[in-house]
């Protein structure tokens, strides 16, 4: 049986509760994963960057631009999992656990869209 798997947005995702967002990030497919920790690392970076330094912008800039279906790909390759963990080491070394935890984990808070004049 082939069933098509539904996207969810990041709206939809961030308003369901913890458990449920978790249950549904297993389900969802490799693009629509990464969209949604995409979408939540810009926003979060644009919400927090008035507060951090020049090398944690940078290092959460690259990482927002890596973010890509491959991690999430259940059978990715070799290569794809070694950049995708230096990363995360790098970022790990410039952030602390709470905000990680914030920047582009499951269990984050929901971020709205920032607007320039307001």
């Amino acid at each position: 049986m082939n069933r098509e798997t539904p996207v969810v947005t990041y709206d939809q995702f961030f308003f369901l509760p913890i458990e449920e967002r978790l249950k549904i990030f297993n389900e969802i497919t490799a693009e629509n994963r990464a969209s949604i920790v995409k979408i939540q690392s810009e926003r979060w970076l644009a919400a927090n960057r008035s507060r951090l330094t020049h090398q944690q912008v940078a290092v959460v800039e690259e990482m927002v631009q890596a973010i890509s279906p491959l991690w999430y790909e259940t059978e990715r390759d070799f290569e794809t999992g070694h950049e995708a963990e230096a990363l995360i080491n790098k970022v790990q070394g410039v952030l602390s656990r709470e905000d990680i935890a914030q920047l582009a984990t499951r269990r984050a808070n929901y971020i709205p869209i920032k607007h320039e004049n307001g």
